[in-house]
């Protein structure tokens, strides 16, 4: 099953994860862009660079590189919140992005 990424947008600017179908849920926290570009170029080396640039402009119209889907498609299923329940789109910022844990 695929990783997607996906851009969300609140009160600290946009940040981007990479999603998991398996899990349904950020396998990262939310980054800036170039922090998201640095994970993913350390995560899938110089070969996984490839794409990126054609994923990113879906990420950018659509909030997500998933192919055949919105951003609210990508999370409708989700299991992102304490013991799996679903969060909506907002939850999943503050917790992913603005609460993640500073490194």
């Amino acid at each position: 099953m695929p990783r997607f990424i996906i851009k969300l947008d609140g009160e600290i600017g946009e940040r981007y994860l990479e999603w998991s179908t398996i899990v349904d849920r950020p396998v990262t926290y939310g980054m800036p862009l170039e922090e998201f570009k640095e994970y993913y170029r350390d995560e899938y080396g110089k070969q996984g660079m490839w794409n990126l640039d054609e994923r990113m402009k879906r990420v950018e119209s659509k909030g997500t590189s998933e192919l055949d889907d919105d951003l609210d498609g990508t999370l409708k299923h989700n299991r992102a919140g304490p013991d799996e329940t679903f969060l909506t789109k907002e939850e999943i910022y503050q917790i992913y992005c603005v609460d993640r844990p500073q490194s």
